[in-house]
């Protein structure tokens, strides 16, 4: 089974998965009306696979010549970053900008699992990254749907995971150890496609100390497994994931104890993962210029210079966001542990950084350009209505030659665009802004700014840097 067929993945949602929906037991995820848009983003994946247009990306061989999914494959070279960047925004275009479900955010941590699980063998002589390897040929053989469970409830924000006064599983923890496996307590929240995977790749939330050990947890589990509970939100498409007493057996085990990993676990996965952020956000940001050209051009107001002002720099915003992420899979690391490739840390998080900070600012501009009918728009139903469809058709046109229904589905799609939910998921998804902050911090050659500066005052740098310990004095001799 190396490629499933949507029906074949809709099948295999029917298990004992524990799922709790607005105040309710539900029993089959697949015959909940609420839960379609969720299935049906997760089933996209398996349709492109197998149409002919898009196999090109989207399938691959393995190591037996079998055809399998591109995503379950090692990441070994820039030229696999940018596949799997194409397949990201491939399948995005198709989804108006939004990802596939069924394995876009779990890949990534099985990515950063491989990257990291190779520097702990290395470090501590545990053999983790055997574990990972064979989880990830399940993945493959079996086309799994593997989202992520990350984010901790965490409780008081300001209070370590062990110190925790209300109770001790405000983080998941190992409850008890022993050869055979661990069992874990505790629940992670703003988990995507919880409910629509087979598989969940669980990982620490933050860099763990010595105290929190207990904390420094990461394996692979089906969703269905005794103990986990789901309590997804509106339409299913992030659930908070309980975990009560859940058995992991040791060869699903990635992480039990080993602190000095989890914060490089956080790091590595949300290193993948904003490159893949990258890719799927320049398709959103395709339709929000695209909308507000549309918009500009069916007011009549596409020629007024501060109209074009606002297009421009919309321009600039998406295609600086696009350029940011290739940048990070072309200048991509190859780690000398596990022989992974994985993006420029800088770029990519920069990338992720540009595209949240700016985004509310993208949103002014399309709320201005559309004008405040976006808010006071009737509804579309009532232009289908034929009681009042020629009242809305004639009041609620704009520019002439312009289908009143081309501007009013433009006008829906601006709200759809702008609203709280879209700005909320631009903020924070794949990332807070503090988290892209923080790694930029850490991982920037700040030796090197100081060497120029340094340079160009006049100040002796005892660090030589190497970029500028060998430069020439200026001005130049023999001139």
């Amino acid at each position: 089974m190396a490629i499933r067929t949507p029906a074949e993945y809709i099948e295999s949602l029917r298990d004992e998965r524990v799922i709790y929906y607005e105040g309710r037991r539900i029993k089959d995820v697949t015959a909940e009306p609420d839960m379609k848009e969720l299935i049906d983003h997760c089933a996209a994946d398996y349709s492109l696979a197998l149409d002919p247009r898009f196999s090109d990306i989207l399938i691959a061989k393995d190591e037996e010549g079998e055809p399998v999914h591109v995503v379950f494959l090692p990441i070994k070279s820039s030229d696999d970053l940018m596949r799997r960047r194409d397949y990201v925004q491939q399948v995005s275009r198709v989804l108006y900008g939004w990802p596939g479900g069924a394995k876009f955010t779990g890949v990534d941590g099985l990515s950063g699992l491989a990257v990291v699980s190779s520097r702990m063998d290395k470090a501590l002589g545990t053999n983790y990254s055997g574990r990972v390897e064979d989880y990830r040929k399940y993945l493959q053989k079996t086309d799994a749907a593997v989202a992520l469970a990350m984010t901790d409830v965490k409780g008081d924000r300001s209070i370590h995971p062990s110190k925790q006064q209300v109770h001790k599983d405000y983080y998941l923890n190992i409850a008890e150890k022993s050869d055979t496996g661990i069992v874990v307590n505790g629940a992670k929240i703003h988990i995507s496609s919880a409910a629509g995977s087979n598989e969940m790749i669980v990982l620490p939330c933050r860099a763990m100390s010595e105290e929190d050990k207990d904390y420094a947890v990461s394996f692979g589990i089906s969703p269905g497994a005794k103990g986990i509970t789901q309590i997804p939100s509106e339409r299913g498409r992030h659930s908070l994931v309980i975990f009560d007493n859940v058995f992991v057996p040791a060869e699903r085990v990635f992480l039990a104890g080993e602190w000095q990993f989890a914060g490089e676990l956080v790091y590595m996965f949300g290193n993948y993962h904003r490159l893949s952020a990258d890719a799927y956000k320049y398709q959103q940001l395709e339709i929000m210029v695209g909308l507000a050209a549309l918009m500009a051009e069916y007011n009549g107001i596409d020629k007024y210079s501060h109209i074009r002002d606002k297009l421009a720099w919309l321009i600039m915003y998406a295609e600086a966001v696009d350029a940011l992420g290739k940048a990070a899979a072309q200048n991509c690391v190859i780690d000398h542990d596990s022989g992974f490739a994985y993006p420029d840390i800088m770029y990519s998080n920069v990338a992720k950084f540009f595209f949240a900070d700016n985004y509310h600012k993208a949103e002014k501009y399309l709320q201005d350009i559309s004008g405040g009918i976006v808010t006071t728009v009737p509804s579309f139903l009532n232009y289908e209505n034929p009681e009042t469809h020629a009242m809305m058709d004639k009041y609620l046109g704009g520019k002439a030659g312009i289908p009143t229904e081309h501007r009013l589905r433009a006008i829906n799609m601006v709200k759809t665009l702008a609203s709280y939910e879209r700005g909320n998921t631009a903020l924070n998804a794949e990332g807070s802004l503090a988290a892209q902050r923080l790694t930029l911090w850490n991982t920037a050659d700040w030796s090197r700014f100081k060497s120029a500066a340094k340079r160009a005052a006049g100040i002796k740098d005892d660090q030589k840097h190497p970029i500028f310990a060998d430069l020439p004095a200026f001005p130049l001799a023999n001139h």
